[in-house]
This record gives structure tokens, C-alpha cells and sequence, in this order.
């Protein structure tokens, strides 16, 4: 049941590069065993999500307090939509960037491993340079 899974949802439906039959067999391993356990960290889903997939606090609600640079980063198709880390970013006190990656959908570091790795790089070299402003953007992905 969990390969099927994997399969559907990250195989020739995937929306950027599909997996490799290891990738595959090693995800549905881990979805297997993290299913399977007495507890997880997935525990926690329930608490964090409605019915649904609705958040019980929206982050959007606390962004306002955060006290570090963050950087939203969402796949072209993510189903998630990146407008709304665009509302939080106008009250926030701190640097935030949001970063689209092309090939994407919401498991954009398995739709588009290369794409999201450039995003991640890109977030960390930015806030972490004496001068950020000359940090420009990886080719191919856009800034929202």
C-alpha cells in the first residue's frame, strides 16, 4: 500500500524529475517506517493540522514576532499558495525572501532536489555575507 503510494505521488506523477527505482524503494521505506512507529515526529501533524490539512494557529498569524531572516520557499505548483508568506512578510521585522522553484510541486526537495538546493544555498549565503545585497538569485528560480 505504501509503494503504491510513493509510486503515485512521486513517480510519473511527480512534477519535476522522477525517482530513481532506489530513491523510490528508500522513500517508501522511510514513509513505511514512519507510519508504522509507536511515535514520530508526524505525531505531531495532528496537533498542528485541522481536518483538513488547515493549520490550528497559521503561521501566518505569529510572523510578525519572529526574531530571525527567513526565506519561504515554494514549488511552482505547490499547492500551497506563496501569497499568503507575501501578506506575513509586510508586518514582519526581519529579513524574509520568498523563492520559487521551477519543476515543483509541495515536496519541492523531492520534485526538484537541484532547484531546491540552490534556494537553500542561496537563503543561507544571503543572510550569512558581510554585504547580502550582491547575492543574486540562482538561474531559474524567481523571487515572489
Amino acid at each position: 500500500m505504501v509503494r503504491r503510494y510513493t509510486d503515485s505521488r512521486f513517480g510519473t506523477r511527480s512534477q519535476g524529475e522522477t525517482l530513481t527505482e532506489e530513491e523510490s524503494r528508500l522513500l517508501t521505506d522511510y514513509m513505511y517506517h514512519v507510519s508504522a512507529a509507536k511515535a514520530s515526529g508526524e505525531l505531531c501533524l495532528k496537533y498542528i493540522f485541522k481536518f483538513g490539512a488547515f493549520p490550528r494557529a497559521p503561521l501566518f498569524h505569529s510572523a510578525s514576532e519572529w526574531k530571525v531572516p527567513t526565506t519561504f520557499i515554494y514549488g511552482f505548483e505547490d499547492w500551497m499558495n506563496y501569497e499568503g508568506a507575501q501578506e506575513a512578510r509586510k508586518d514582519m521585522k526581519v529579513p524574509c525572501e520568498i523563492i520559487r522553484v521551477p519543476q515543483g510541486g509541495h515536496f519541492v526537495f523531492i520534485d526538484n532536489p537541484s532547484g531546491f538546493h540552490s534556494a537553500v544555498l542561496y537563503a543561507c549565503r544571503k543572510f550569512l555575507r558581510p554585504d547580502p545585497d550582491n547575492e543574486s538569485l540562482p538561474e531559474g528560480l524567481t523571487s515572489a
